[in-house]
């Protein structure tokens, strides 16, 4: 699933298009301690209107996001299309319909036993069909030839017990101590899934895309005990392994100049590539070749490589995950940030045994909190 697929189903998910269509969704309550309380499969054209706009834009939030950040592709391993796993339960459910109550049973039986959550959570899922016409040479809709994508989408939203101290009561005309409880279902989902994924414009039933409010924070349990699939690093996590590789390989050779230039040509193929399908993503031959264009030997530019290589098992990183819009430079107690473009104004220097980081001041006007300090 590439960017395009994505951005023709996020143009299609709304309440008037005519094309995606909501046909049935599924809705439960579980408590802390894995309790189904209650359960609804409905026809989505009976749902009220005030209700359905919000289910509505609880569904789209699960399609929200870039890919591979908070959207993240995952291929299912071949054992998950066995009897009662994970994708033989999906590929079930998706093929008889969330009105078949034993492999509806059997699919919220399995996340209820494998998913992993704090808070007792509302679960819905939408049966959705999606009319795909096929396009001309120029681009334009084909309204004789069509297929259709049908797919199931789910998001797991928190619910919390909520008291809101003092109220207005009408009965009474008084400001009152409010004594009962509500269970608030948020309409922002926390994590989901769409099966099976849209690809070249129809369906791929060998993977399946998850969604995470938090891209930092996915929930590995629906990843690897509900989905079934092996878990990816994270946004954050790729940053921060490519780094170790990096300074683990290189190690003494990491300058100032090496760093900010590393930087710099990996966010210019991040660049000029933003608008293909697919995300560019940072090869182990191209490693080597940075760390070279930057100045680093030959022996350690081919020793990151080597480790890149065997750190991501092909697997190779997103470039727009390993780059950083200012360079930032700590030592205790002093932070200092610096824009893209300004890096070669700091250079660092060895004094009489002593490290010091110069900042060349170009500009006369230097300011301090706010004030403008005064170069003696």
């Amino acid at each position: 699933m590439n960017k395009k697929d994505l951005a023709e189903l996020k143009k299609h998910f709304l309440p008037a298009d005519d094309l995606l269509t909501i046909r049935k969704v599924f809705t439960c309550f579980i408590d802390s301690e894995k309790t189904r309380k209650c359960q609804t499969t409905r026809s989505f054209a009976e749902i009220p209107d005030e209700e359905m706009s919000v289910l509505y834009q609880t569904f789209a939030k699960v399609l929200k996001g870039s890919l591979g950040k908070g959207l993240v592709e995952y291929p299912f391993p071949n054992e998950v299309y066995e009897e009662d796993q994970s994708q033989n339960l999906l590929w079930n459910l998706l093929e008889k319909g969330l009105d078949d109550e034993e492999q509806l049973e059997k699919f919220i039986s399995h996340i209820e036993k494998n998913m992993i959550y704090t808070l007792p959570y509302a679960l819905f899922i939408a049966q959705c069909t999606y009319t795909v016409f096929e396009k001309d040479k120029l681009g334009e809709k084909n309204k004789f030839d069509s297929h259709e994508y049908h797919f199931l989408l789910c998001a797991v939203c928190p619910v919390e017990s909520r008291v809101d101290g003092l109220i207005y009561d009408e009965e009474e005309n008084n400001i009152i101590r409010k004594l009962t409880f509500d269970r608030v279902v948020a309409d922002a989902p926390t994590d989901g899934f769409l099966f099976p994924t849209f690809t070249g414009r129809g369906p791929d039933v060998n993977h399946v895309l998850y969604y995470a409010k938090k891209a930092k924070d996915p929930n590995t349990s629906i990843i690897e005990d509900v989905l079934g699939c092996k878990f990816i690093l994270s946004a954050d996590e790729e940053k921060e392994t490519f780094r170790a590789v990096l300074d683990k390989a290189v190690g003494e050779e990491l300058n100032l100049n090496v760093i900010a230039s590393v930087n710099e040509k990996i966010q210019d193929y991040a660049k000029t590539f933003a608008n293909e399908p697919e995300p560019p993503v940072v090869s182990d031959i191209m490693v080597r070749d940075i760390l070279l264009d930057s100045g680093i030997s030959q022996e350690k530019a081919e020793a990151a490589q080597q480790l890149y290589k065997e750190t991501v098992e092909d697997n190779y990183f997103m470039a727009s995950n390993l780059t950083e819009n200012k360079t930032t430079l700590s030592s205790s107690g002093v932070t200092v940030s610096i824009s893209g473009d300004a890096t070669d104004k700091i250079t660092t220097r060895m004094i009489d045994g002593r490290k010091f980081l110069m900042i060349s001041l170009d500009d006369p006007e230097v300011t301090v909190n706010g004030f403008q300090m005064k170069i003696q």
